[in-house]
């Protein structure tokens, strides 16, 4: 993710750090809240990437990587990686 809070090596920033409401801004979030995820029926057992998003300056949009359509419960081959 593109935002930094400083560097783990120093202790004395570490519990401001954690404090901090920027630090916790996401994570609350919840699949219910995401656009098109809360549509989706994997949405309880996703494990998505909040740092990839369609729309980076709006925290609910669709995760970048996801591959699946809900409305069509179809997933896009073309950007599957073969395992």
């Amino acid at each position: 993710m593109k935002t930094t809070f400083g560097k783990v090596k120093n202790i004395s920033q570490l519990s401001s750090i954690i404090r901090s409401q920027e630090f916790h801004k996401n994570w609350k979030i919840t699949k219910d809240q995401i656009s098109i995820c809360k549509d989706c029926e994997f949405r309880h057992v996703c494990s998505d990437c909040r740092a990839y998003l369609q729309e980076p300056q709006n925290s609910l949009s669709k995760p970048l990587k996801c591959n699946y359509d809900p409305y069509t419960a179809s997933w896009n081959s073309a950007h599957l990686v073969a395992g």
